[in-house]
């Protein structure tokens, strides 16, 4: 019964982290979704030309006979243009990357500095994110790589019953079925530590494969927390999808807004329950099926980088 009370005042904990720093992160949620929303535009603007041509070109090419000139051209014209493309929404994805990795970093630093009973100011935020920022970062890759990894070793065994069950359909689809449910599973499972692992980045003085040793040593005994909170953050997501669904047809522009802007409020969130998952983990304070937090001294929590 302590595992969904707790879970229910994980909840809670952005919500207080608001009410006490609500004028920085109000900054910081601000400034994450103007940029990103310019980035997006930018995005749009830049790749929507190369997308239209590429799709003109291609109902052209059914159209040509193979081996003439005309065929020949388009398909140089194509690759020219997919190449384009793929640079654009390369370049975009990248700089999204960052972003997303400022804003992370901050809304950590902010959380952190709630548990630690310090009155952040902006001024020392933005020092502060500058200074930490290459630590989350390093964190980050390695995540991708052990995320791409970890698809790429399912990969081949979904390849496998669709192969050699392709005549028997009914036992292929409930095969891949469980196959998919046992792949998220376990990805939500290890999304613990890994979401884990950039907030202990940082707090703490650790970063890439060391911070996600750390995650995984301060999560023992606690995994129920953090699934339960990735499990949240992947249901409300999928409500914004079936929201925006709703309103693309008809609003495009309006559907657009709400996305960003409920992307962006959800990022924040996540990683402010995240910071409170962590000192939840460091404190291992549960009492009476609730949860409660301790004020950490400054230094030994967070190190020299945070006040």
């Amino acid at each position: 019964m302590s595992k969904p009370s707790g879970f229910l005042e994980l909840l809670k904990a952005p919500l207080r982290i608001l009410f006490q720093n609500g004028k920085l992160l109000a900054i910081t949620g601000t400034v994450y979704l103007i940029i990103y929303s310019i980035s997006l535009i930018l995005f749009t603007l830049s790749a929507n030309p190369f997308l239209l041509d590429l799709t003109l070109k291609f109902i052209s090419l059914a159209s040509a006979r193979s081996g003439t000139p005309e065929f020949n051209e388009l398909l140089v014209a194509i690759r020219e243009d997919a190449g384009i493309f793929l640079g654009i929404e390369g370049a975009y994805m990248v700089l999204f990357f960052f972003i997303a990795l400022f804003a992370q970093t901050a809304v950590i630093i902010i959380a952190s500095s709630y548990y630690s009973g310090y009155d952040l100011s902006l001024k020392e935020l933005v020092l502060k994110v500058s200074k930490i920022w290459t630590r989350p970062f390093v964190t980050s890759i390695w995540i991708y790589l052990l995320a791409l990894g970890y698809t790429t070793f399912f990969l081949f065994p979904f390849l496998v019953p669709s192969l050699v069950l392709f005549d028997h359909p009914i036992i292929m689809f409930a095969i891949l079925l469980f196959m998919a449910v046992l792949f998220f599973t376990l990805y939500i499972y290890l999304c613990v530590i890994w979401s884990l692992a950039v907030v202990v980045s940082v707090v703490e003085d650790s970063s890439g494969f060391s911070a996600i040793g750390r995650a995984k040593e301060l999560v023992k005994g606690k995994r129920g927390h953090g699934f339960l909170l990735n499990l949240f953050y992947i249901l409300v997501l999928l409500v914004i999808i079936v929201i925006v669904s709703t309103l693309s047809p008809a609003m495009p522009v309006v559907a657009g807004v709400i996305q960003t802007l409920l992307i962006v409020v959800m990022s924040m969130y996540q990683f402010m329950a995240y910071s409170g998952f962590y000192f939840q983990c460091e404190n291992g304070m549960m009492k009476s099926g609730g949860l409660e937090y301790s004020r950490l001294p400054t230094a030994p929590v967070l190190n020299e980088d945070l006040p």
